[in-house]
């Protein structure tokens, strides 16, 4: 095959001093820095000694998912978060909680998607507070979902294996599944993952550097723990339980378009690590993830886009960094398209920043009291970003550097390939534009 193509790297290291951050060569610089700035307690998931599981981001509402029968709506304002209202799903699905939510990035990010524990996925109107949607449940269970660009599809993964899309207009029909391409069926600690999750209110949600798959590693079949689609809508990542990260061209005319597998995490020779955490960067070019290895990997995938054959069987370099001492629950890239940097969350109870070009580490958080489960970013410009984890507890962190806002529009792969980006710089002051 071709060479490895190695990741882009910057030619700065950070180091802290007494008057703040500086290059490597002691020229100033200026380093991006998100204070925390509000913590806010979801009294009724405290009081029933449950955890905020899940978390999602538009530039002015965070909604967050629990194990209660709720989904939780909170406003972002003056560097401070209120209630402003609460989803229901006793009406519809009884006393079942959420393992997932997700709020779609095309127009104002109205509608957000909800993946309940009995396995079923609704959609709701943010604006109004009404179910719009409600996705048929006689599928395996959905864990985990995500909008593609455009907001009219949606993708969900689970415990099978497999990836449905569904066609949300009209009512939401499930438009296709795209199956594991070998026998390899789940592992026994993946079933047995899937039990104690089904018991366990606290638990996380989901469950060699060769990148040719050919590693003795199962890559299909395994559970998805995670899924992550690329800003320009051509490049689609799941994460699974084996440790494995399959990436799919979304615009594939045979509607499978498994374009690569990659053996990311792993604990031994004999043991696999779950992808618990998936992301792209804001160029639409590397894939962050993270897993119960406790490190975070990247690796170029922009390759994996082109329908030139040549192109498509390029390897790329993947590179691994200790991040945690505990499991990586979530990885989020920041927006801003100046900044190159990823939050991650730990079974430790840690926020981290990294620089993931230099894997540098900026900044650790310690908010939290126990385990953190969630990040998420203000979509259009990362002024802000959330944590959410056991304790039950919101932790806002806003941007004390001036942000710039990549303006966006992105089409369906299979409508059109237009892709127009401009760039926005926006002044932020104490997380607000100013």
């Amino acid at each position: 095959g071709a060479a490895s193509a190695p990741l882009p790297r910057r030619p700065v290291r950070w180091r802290r001093g007494a008057g703040g951050w500086s290059m490597a060569d002691g020229a100033a610089a200026d380093a991006p820095r998100w204070e925390s700035a509000c913590k806010v307690f979801d009294e009724d998931v405290r009081g029933a000694g449950a955890a905020i599981r899940a978390v999602a981001c538009t530039d002015s509402l965070v909604v967050t998912s629990s194990s209660r029968p709720v989904v939780k709506v909170w406003q972002v304002a003056e560097a401070g978060l209120t209630a402003s209202q609460s989803l229901s799903l006793v009406e519809s699905h009884g006393a079942v909680g959420s393992s997932c939510v997700e709020v779609a990035s095309a127009g104002e990010g109205h509608l957000a998607a909800v993946c309940y524990d009995d396995g079923g996925i609704g959609l709701w109107d943010l604006r109004s507070g009404k179910r719009t949607v409600e996705l048929e449940a006689d599928i395996p269970a959905a864990w985990k979902a995500k909008f593609l660009p455009g907001g009219r599809r949606l993708v969900s993964g689970g415990p099978s294996g497999s990836l449905f899309f569904w066609e949300l207009r009209a009512g939401g029909r499930l438009e296709r599944e795209v199956g594991v391409r070998s026998s390899h069926g789940r592992t026994k600690d993946d079933l047995t993952d899937v039990k104690r999750r089904r018991t366990d209110t606290k638990a996380p949600l989901g469950g060699s550097n060769d990148l040719n798959g050919t590693d003795k590693f199962d890559k299909h079949g395994s559970p998805v723990y995670s899924l992550a689609v690329s800003p320009d809508g051509q490049l689609l990542s799941c994460g699974r339980g084996s440790g494995a990260i399959s990436v799919m061209r979304l615009d594939a005319d045979d509607g499978q378009g498994w374009a690569r597998d990659v053996s990311a995490h792993w604990s031994s020779e004999k043991s696999t690590a779950a992808v618990r955490a998936l992301t792209f960067d804001t160029d639409s070019r590397l894939v962050l993830s993270g897993g119960d290895d406790q490190q975070v990997c990247v690796f170029d995938a922009s390759a994996w886009a082109q329908r030139r054959a040549a192109e498509a069987r390029r390897c790329s370099q993947l590179e691994r960094f200790p991040a945690h001492r505990g499991w990586v629950t979530s990885v989020s890239t920041c927006p801003d398209p100046t900044r190159r940097v990823v939050v991650s969350t730990s079974w430790d109870g840690t926020v981290k920043l990294w620089d993931y070009c230099t894997h540098s580490l900026l900044h650790t958080y310690k908010d939290h009291t126990d385990s953190v489960f969630g990040s998420a970013f203000a979509p259009s410009d990362g002024r802000f970003f959330v944590s959410v984890g056991v304790d039950a507890q919101i932790v806002l962190y806003t941007a004390q550097h001036e942000t710039t806002t990549a303006v966006r529009s992105v089409r369906w792969a299979h409508e059109t390939k237009g892709l127009k980006e401009e760039a926005v710089k926006v002044q932020v002051k104490g997380g607000q534009a100013v």
